[in-house]
């Protein structure tokens, strides 16, 4: 299945002020009904077999990027929904949005929700001026019969950033108006992340700067509440000097309402993943290391940790080099001790590995996906990069999704297998999410001869690639 994002669209400038209206003047650019006044976004055609990938195009200007991502949710009645943002301009980026009423065997054509300009952070480094620009990077979440879509947008006059969220009750066909994530003064959220607990409460987290130091935040927005509450620090670094400025958060809400925050934190000189807890009635949050102090490293490896909850046990995956060379791992403990173990994700492969993301289905059985390099790469450089470079398409080598499942009760994962391996190609940032009937989704994106574009596959359920 094919959809197409256009580079350029001329014409858009006569729906200027339509779109400031729809938009209700936000910088992000809303569309709260219908679709955009526009030409049309891109579309998707008949797919393939039911087994072979749903393509969606990305624009030029995004084969370089590496930090978009594209985001997965599934609502109770089997509908799964795929976003992501795109380049679509000089200081334009579009957030995409598309749903699938078959599991995943065929999409609508997706339709552009927001637009944003690109903002682009500057500050100084070692007596060194450093920009870097900053990324939509949606989050979906399906909690009942609400679908809610967040993203960081730039604010009106461009001077700043914000977290917004959405809330959908028609599948994703029109949204509400956006509530901003945080009330800070000067918070610039970045690495965010979006979840909901079994009640429907939501949990945001992020790194902000807002203290002159990449710390980490968290806010709730309550059942049933219609904007979230003030946010807290999960954690603001060893002597407030920050965490790991440039790794994504990962959040998650037990049923019990305990608040778990994931993050990469600094530590003298160790950049280990830690885990913000706050049970209910608590004020803070307690801060406690996943491993000890395991791999030492400076720099920022933009590969951020991901939560999973079977049953009473917590399961968080992320990468580490602490081999020298990048490989992902997988630790559980039991939510009364947090006492955790780990192992390599998949220790017999070879290559390097990483963006481990982990799903837990209506089962129980626990899935995982990360990205593998079909050879040696280099260790990440030990000096901190805005972002990692990108790849080269035909210079050899490449990049495929893995994924392994853990059946209930089982204290392994089963077999790894490539999900859609492509010769020469780079497949990075997966998503993953899981329909009431079993059935897993992954999504990535994957940069070939072609060009870039998000793809997403259905999977067979508990470890089958089907």
């Amino acid at each position: 299945m094919i959809a197409t994002a256009p580079d350029a669209r001329p014409g858009w400038a006569k729906y200027a002020v339509l779109f400031v209206l729809a938009a209700g003047g936000l910088g992000g650019g809303l569309y709260l009904a219908g679709g955009p006044p526009e030409p049309p976004p891109p579309t998707a055609g008949e797919a393939a077999p039911p087994t072979a990938p749903c393509r969606f195009a990305l624009s030029a200007a995004d084969a370089k990027d590496t930090l978009e991502a594209p985001t997965l949710a599934t609502d109770a009645g089997g509908r799964v929904y795929l976003a992501w943002a795109s380049r679509t301009g000089d200081d334009e980026r579009t957030l995409y949005l598309t749903r699938s009423d078959d599991g995943a065997r065929h999409f609508a054509p997706a339709r552009s929700v927001a637009r944003s300009g690109v903002f682009k952070a500057v500050s100084q480094m070692k007596g060194k001026t450093v920009t870097r620009e900053l990324r939509m990077v949606p989050h979906l979440v399906a909690a009942g019969p609400a679908l809610h879509l967040a993203w960081t947008e730039t604010v009106p006059g461009g001077n700043g950033v914000r977290m917004a969220a959405v809330e959908s009750r028609d599948r994703g066909d029109t949204f509400g108006a956006p509530a901003q994530v945080h009330r800070g003064a000067g918070a610039r959220p970045t690495f965010t992340a979006l979840t909901a607990g079994p009640d429907g409460a939501l949990l945001a987290s992020w790194l902000d700067n807002r203290n002159k130091a990449q710390q980490c935040f968290a806010a709730v927005r309550p059942a049933g509440a219609a904007a979230f509450e003030p946010e807290a620090v999960v954690h603001t670094g060893d002597d407030d000097k920050g965490v790991c400025p440039c790794c994504p958060t990962a959040s998650l809400v037990a049923p019990d309402g305990t608040a778990y925050v994931a993050f990469r934190n600094v530590a003298n000189g160790y950049r280990d993943i830690a885990l913000g807890v706050k049970r209910p009635g608590a004020n803070s949050f307690d801060v406690v290391p996943v491993v000890p102090p395991t791999w030492a490293f400076n720099g920022c490896p933009h590969d951020g940790p991901s939560l999973a909850l079977v049953g009473d046990t917590l399961h968080v995956a992320w990468m580490d080099a602490r081999t020298g060379s990048q490989r992902c791992y997988h630790a559980s403990a039991r939510r009364s001790d947090l006492k955790f173990t780990a192992q390599e994700l998949n220790a017999g492969a070879g290559g390097t590995q990483g963006n481990a993301k982990l799903f837990a289905d209506a089962t129980g059985t626990l899935h995982a996906v990360w990205e593998e390099s079909s050879g040696a790469e280099p260790a990440p450089a030990p000096k901190h990069q805005h972002e990692p470079v990108a790849p080269t398409v035909g210079a050899g080598g490449g990049r495929a999704i893995m994924h392994r499942a853990m059946p209930p009760g089982a204290a392994q994962f089963g077999a790894a297998r490539a999900v859609a391996p492509k010769t020469g190609a780079f497949q990075t940032r997966p998503a993953i999410t899981g329909t009431p009937t079993g059935e897993i989704v992954v999504a990535w994106n994957e940069l070939d001869e072609s060009g870039k574009a998000v793809t997403v596959v259905p999977l067979a359920g508990a470890g089958a690639v089907k």
